[in-house]
């Protein structure tokens, strides 16, 4: 075969790629969207020039493992759990790779994604070579970076970053509001009785995701959703579509639906025009928390007072303007905990709730634990903060919980900023870095019976700290400078959460469940939850 031939044969192979991939996954999508004959052609055309332009690894790059693009696409489009494509498309590619890297499918383009506990480690202590990309949030047409901000604590970098963390940083040290926690987790708890079948089967991930949802409002912000009480009123609407509308794969990896035909999308028009609803809503708060700052301000124990007010009061504090975070920062910033403090929590809660359901020594384990700090009289106890530090185990079972099921799959995407070398392997300037921390948390190579829910993995002296040598290998909240600063928090969150349902309530898995051998994910890009998952509990007293 000529040179000619073989690269015709391969032109006409990725153009029959992109028109099956188009005519399976991408035409469906929009005709949901827009029945219109034309708009399905336009995008049609944009689409295959946009997919076939950068489906092909950079010359630069094809010295790393890459997965298939299109099985990868697929599988995020499908909506495939995590699990599946990690297990069936990742795994056996990474493998094959002697650092812990390979490619992966990003926006238009391919991803270094990082798996080694060393390269990880390197990813997230050298900052300023690796500074976060700013290519997504410059992009403010689209809704997700709508929702976020283009200048937030978690995208920004150098000064800029420093001083939105010099605000935040002291409000998190701060604020720990237990009591609020505790209150809302008794609401919560009602609600398992009175809702659905009451205790014979709970809706676990829609109770906490509403639980959870209540406490980020009114933690961050002093504004109650009201979610537990009512799960359907206007603010809970608005903000649901909001947050799912941010992660549909369909915009996230085709961003110019958004840019070039958001007029023929009247459906994610209207969720723009709710965020800009939303976003009257943050600044009304903003201007209503600093107004009444002055008479409230000594009113309230610092723990129990919101990051909004204690972030203002940061402000107030800073001698130097240029140290000020303006209205639209505290904004973004506030955005970005309400999207890492939400979905986040609820889904660790609902996990661990699973696995405490189908191991019933590590639950009754847990129990004793909890018993032991708080007693065991007829009666709702809310947890201190001191007697949150007690329990030991909980923690482990929240660590190994967060090691199967980890709040976010990835990082944010970091930039090299020059050429380098990660494990032997040669990273050209200008390409952009991911840790994958679901792969990592799951590679059999650096986990003992990797699928194995093992709380003592975490104890003194055990499995993990014997990794401690070799790199990070437990992510979970990132590391380094730019570790997730509400990690506390959720922690804090977690064990008030778990502690109070372990004295008041048992729970098993019922018999007909679809999660009964595994858990079953939902498919999702960012954040895994656990699929139709329903349990019986019993009261105790």
């Amino acid at each position: 075969m000529s040179l000619l031939q073989f690269l015709v044969t391969d032109i006409d192979q990725a153009v029959a790629a992109v028109s099956l991939f188009y005519a399976q996954h991408i035409l469906p999508f929009v005709r949901r969207r827009s029945p219109k004959t034309v708009i399905a052609a336009a995008v049609a055309t944009v689409f295959s020039y946009q997919i076939y332009r950068k489906m092909r690894i950079p010359r630069n790059l094809q010295h790393i493992p890459s997965v298939s693009y299109w099985r990868y696409m697929r599988s995020v489009l499908s909506g495939e759990g995590i699990d599946v494509r990690a297990r069936e498309i990742v795994l056996p590619v990474l493998s094959t790779s002697p650092s812990g890297l390979y490619l992966r499918p990003k926006r238009l383009g391919w991803a270094v994604a990082v798996a080694d506990p060393v390269a990880i480690k390197a990813l997230f202590f050298r900052r300023d070579d690796f500074p976060k990309s700013q290519g997504f949030v410059q992009r403010q047409e689209a809704l997700a970076a709508k929702y976020i901000g283009a200048g937030n604590i978690v995208t920004s970098n150098g000064d800029v970053w420093k001083k939105h963390r010099m605000i935040a940083n002291p409000a998190f040290h701060r604020s720990m509001p237990v009591k609020l926690f505790g209150k809302l987790c008794e609401k919560m708890m009602v609600r398992f009785e009175k809702e659905g079948q009451g205790l014979e089967n709970v809706d676990v991930p829609n109770l906490l995701q509403r639980f959870t949802l209540d406490v980020i409002g009114l933690a961050a912000f002093g504004y109650d959703f009201e979610a537990l009480d009512s799960p359907v009123n206007h603010k809970v609407q608005t903000y649901n579509a909001i947050n799912h509308g941010t992660r549909d794969p369909l915009y996230f990896f085709l961003p110019f639906l958004e840019r070039n035909f958001l007029w023929a999308l009247p459906k994610r028009r209207e969720l723009h025009r709710k965020m800009d609803d939303m976003n009257a809503i943050f600044y009304s708060i903003i201007e209503h928390k600093r107004i009444s700052l002055a008479s409230t301000k000594d009113k309230t124990e610092d723990a129990e007072k919101d990051l909004l007010t204690l972030m203002l009061e940061a402000n107030e504090e800073a001698t130097d303007a240029k140290h000020r975070l303006s209205d639209s920062e505290l904004r973004d910033d506030l955005a970005v905990f309400f999207l890492a403090g939400h979905d986040t929590t609820a889904n660790a809660l609902s996990f661990a709730l699973y696995y405490l359901a189908v191991n019933h020594h590590v639950q009754e384990k847990a129990r004793k634990e909890v018993i032991d700090i708080l007693g065991d009289v007829d009666d709702v106890i809310y947890p201190t903060a001191a007697q949150c530090s007690e329990m030991k185990y909980i923690y482990m079972i929240m660590k190994e919980t967060l090691r199967l099921n980890p709040p976010v799959q990835n990082s944010t995407l970091r930039v090299v900023q020059e050429d380098t070398h990660l494990e032997g392997t040669f990273i050209p300037k200008g390409s952009t870095l991911s840790a994958d921390i679901y792969m990592m948390h799951h590679n059999p190579k650096l986990w003992k019976d990797t699928e194995k829910f093992t709380p003592e993995r975490f104890e003194v002296g055990g499995e993990n700290d014997s990794k401690r040598g070799i790199g990070l290998a437990w992510v979970p909240f990132g590391n380094g400078a730019r570790q997730c600063i509400g990690m506390n928090f959720s922690f804090a969150e977690q064990k008030v959460t778990l502690a109070m349902l372990l004295r008041q309530f048992t729970w098993t898995l019922p018999e007909d469940s679809i999660n009964k051998d595994r858990v079953v994910l939902d498919g999702g890009m960012f954040f895994s939850t656990p699929k139709d998952l329903r349990l019986k509990f019993s009261k105790r007293f």
